[in-house]
């Protein structure tokens, strides 16, 4: 009997190593993904060919698993797939309209091998636990990062553009605080949801600290669309949660940071909002872009749903224009891979938030309105590390639509039919 005991407890143990091992070994390839947390010069320390490399070995054996599960009914996995396979589509059809540059396609393929993260999540039966686990170490170290800039950000050497090889980074300037990238923005805002969702049903000291990190690195952004997004989502949630005791303590919470906002407000808001009656130009700037895409869109229809790629001549009128399709969200978005990208965007959320309504828990579908109100302007997922992201939610989502009950947190949302 204390054999048995001891060979259990030697059993358990060695699985908590094995998954700490694979959560830190995931969220340094997170760290990878994400430009090293966007450390100037990383793309002289990290070239696209490595990134190509791992895209080799990723698509390599997600096509070899996802051939193996093919007849499992796994929810998302074809969006996975999608998301994967299409920016080849959108490489084709530049190649048709008048070629593409190497360049160009090996910037594309660096990235959109993210997709097929999904189908290896789902062969090392990685649980919403682990996923949770890489995001929030990935989230505070970006937190820890802006904290540590903003007190001497003369020496600032993150959130620049990676092929800096400059010494410094040189930050813009709002509400008296310097603006750097660091990490990821979606990151910062599933954890938060997650944080959120957990204080709001039990409240913890651990989720309330979690919770204000979490708003301090998406404050520290200085990103007014989000600082709205964020702020509008964590409101909303307090009338969609159930239970009595769970209500008052929601409006014990919202009592306490509107005071706190009260107090606070002319000190964190005040010169973004006075930025943000001052800056007309940007503003008109982007619905003017908007304007003239959907013009554009008529002439070329194969652009429409393939998407123009990167090597149009007409890319630098654009800039000239000063027109950036980052600054214009999912209407962005299609035109370097087609309305038919931008839909399937719009397609996943359909399933999640009625589909699987019953299902997806609450702290998800908080980070999918919180995103997606912001969707016109700051796209999900547009480079490396933002995919990786939507596709760990993604995938967080299929455990409970195909109620995978070993592998989530609420069981009993996977229980109702």
């Amino acid at each position: 009997m204390m054999t048995e005991n001891a060979t259990t407890y030697k059993t358990g143990i060695m699985m908590i190593v094995k998954n700490i091992m694979i959560v830190l070994t995931m969220f340094a390839l997170a760290a990878f993904l994400g430009n090293g947390f966007n450390l100037i010069g990383w793309s002289y320390i990290v070239q696209v060919r490595y990134y190509l490399l791992m895209g080799i070995m990723c698509i390599g054996l997600a096509a070899l698993y996802f051939v193996q599960y093919r007849d499992h009914p796994v929810a998302f996995k074809y969006y996975a797939a999608f998301i994967t396979i299409w920016p080849f589509l959108v490489i084709l059809s530049s190649f048709l309209q008048g070629g593409i540059p190497i360049e160009d396609v090996s910037q594309v393929l660096s990235w959109t091998y993210v997709g097929s993260f999904f189908i290896i999540f789902y062969r090392f039966r990685f649980s919403e636990k682990m996923i949770l686990w890489i995001l929030c170490l990935y989230a505070l170290t970006t937190a820890g990062i802006q904290i540590a800039q903003q007190t001497d950000p003369l020496f600032a050497v993150f959130g620049g553009d990676p092929e800096d090889l400059g010494e410094l980074v040189v930050a813009e300037k709002r509400n008296g605080l310097a603006r750097f990238f660091v990490g990821c923005i979606p990151v910062q805002m599933i954890v938060l949801c997650y944080a959120w969702w957990q204080m709001l049903k039990t409240f913890r000291i651990r989720w309330g600290i979690l919770s204000a990190l979490m708003l301090v690195s998406i404050y520290l952004y200085l990103t007014k669309q989000v600082l709205i997004s964020t702020f509008f989502t964590l409101g909303f949630s307090f009338f969609i949660i159930k239970g009595r005791r769970v209500k008052i303590l929601a409006c014990v919470l919202a009592a306490v940071c509107l005071v706190a906002l009260g107090v606070f407000w002319e000190d964190l808001f005040g010169d973004l909002i006075q930025d943000s009656k001052d800056d007309s130009f940007s503003h008109a700037i982007r619905f003017e872009f908007i304007e003239y895409i959907m013009e554009y869109n008529l002439t070329d229809p194969i652009g429409v749903l393939f998407g123009h790629g990167t090597s149009k001549p007409w890319f630098a009128e654009l800039q000239n224009r000063q027109y950036f399709p980052s600054d214009i969200g999912f209407f962005g978005e299609s035109i370097y891979f087609g309305w038919i990208w931008a839909l399937a965007y719009f397609y996943v959320i359909y399933r999640i938030m009625v589909t699987y309504r019953h299902k997806i828990p609450l702290y998800i579908k908080l980070f999918v309105i919180c995103s997606g109100l912001i969707s016109i302007f700051i796209f999900p997922y547009r480079n490396r590390i933002e995919t990786f992201n939507w596709i760990c939610m993604i995938y967080i989502c299929s455990l409970y639509a195909d109620d995978r009950s070993d592998l989530v947190i609420e069981k009993d949302l996977v229980q109702k039919q």
